[in-house]
């Protein structure tokens, strides 16, 4: 049974990921007036991609080739380990907690950047450079985020943390939890290249920050990207929502595929509510400035800190 929920957890992240990413598009699209693509648009693009063949320089090694499949990889690594439909440990939630998927996410934007630069093109190499450069300032603000709930349970793996804040009736509004909420909730934009980070609508290379890693990709390797990116989006949304703000809903305290079943509309409708939140940023601030974006993470760094200090100041 847990190996069926295993696999269960992770097709539902393959699946609903590029559905999340099609939903936000079109909400923004009609927030603006527009008419906007239709939500299930990302499974045609993928389609598409999938039938094509991949063109690629003479200047790229295996590096470049096999990037997509082990950023594709890592993803769905971290969505055997984090709680998404249940709630009860799985048979590969032992692989890591919640610091040990924050490494592997890493890995995966390393091996993009990586890649990035593996093309020779000016293009690749700005957003490797400056993917890379946010991504050294958004890790110290990650870890910080786990301690503040760390705290409550005593441990940093995430099943331990989803039944420590639903076994307090009081948890969920603890300054240190209300302050590691927002500080993931601000990362989480900063590691999905939204607003005021970057647009993801933008068309324009030369302030292209996660998209001009994978320019050069066309065809099939392209599409593993842009799967990997909404895969990425989803499991996010998904660890904000079961960890953070609504740790209910998950599947029993029994490992069933009929609760895990039951559990996957509550777990679209709770990354529905983290969608809207990302939809009125999108289409309420603008895009900071390059330089900018350092502030905006040493915010979320700063209030990680905050957290953490006021979890020995208050105490559970």
């Amino acid at each position: 049974m847990g190996v069926l929920l295993q696999v269960l957890q992770s097709l539902v992240v393959v699946v609903f990921a590029p559905l999340y990413a099609g939903v936000i598009t079109r909400v923004e699209a009609m927030v603006a007036s527009k008419r906007g693509p239709s939500v299930f648009q990302p499974y045609y693009d993928l389609a598409k991609l999938l039938r094509k063949g991949s063109t690629m320089s003479d200047q790229v090694s295996f590096v470049y080739r096999g990037a997509p499949f082990v950023v594709f990889a890592c993803y769905l690594t971290v969505s055997a380990i984090v709680p998404i439909i249940t709630s009860v440990p799985l048979p590969l939630a032992f692989l890591g907690d919640l610091i040990g998927g924050a490494f592997v996410l890493t890995l995966a934007s390393f091996v993009t950047a990586l890649a990035g630069m593996d093309t020779a093109s000016p293009y690749g190499d700005l957003g490797a450079s400056r993917a890379t450069w946010i991504g050294s300032l958004v890790e110290p603000a990650l870890i910080l985020v786990f301690f503040t709930v760390g705290v409550l349970s005593a441990s940093d793996n995430p099943y331990l943390m989803n039944h420590a804040v639903r076994a307090s009736p009081y948890a969920l509004v603890l300054p240190a939890h209300l302050l590691g909420l927002l500080a993931f909730f601000m990362i989480v934009l900063v590691e999905n290249g939204r607003i005021p980070i970057e647009n993801p609508g933008v068309s324009t290379e030369i302030s292209m920050i996660e998209e001009g890693r994978v320019l050069e990709y066309s065809g099939r390797h392209y599409a593993l990207m842009r799967w990997g990116s909404w895969m990425k989006f989803f499991l996010m949304s998904a660890i904000l929502m079961n960890v953070f703000v609504i740790p209910w809903g998950l599947g029993g305290s029994t490992a069933s595929i009929g609760g895990a079943l039951l559990a996957i509309p509550v777990l679209l409708g709770k990354v529905a509510v983290c969608g809207l939140v990302v939809v009125i940023i999108d289409t309420s601030f603008a895009k900071l400035r390059f330089f900018r974006i350092a502030e905006f993470v040493g915010a979320a760094f700063l209030v990680a800190l905050i957290g953490v200090v006021t979890s020995y100041v208050v105490r559970v």
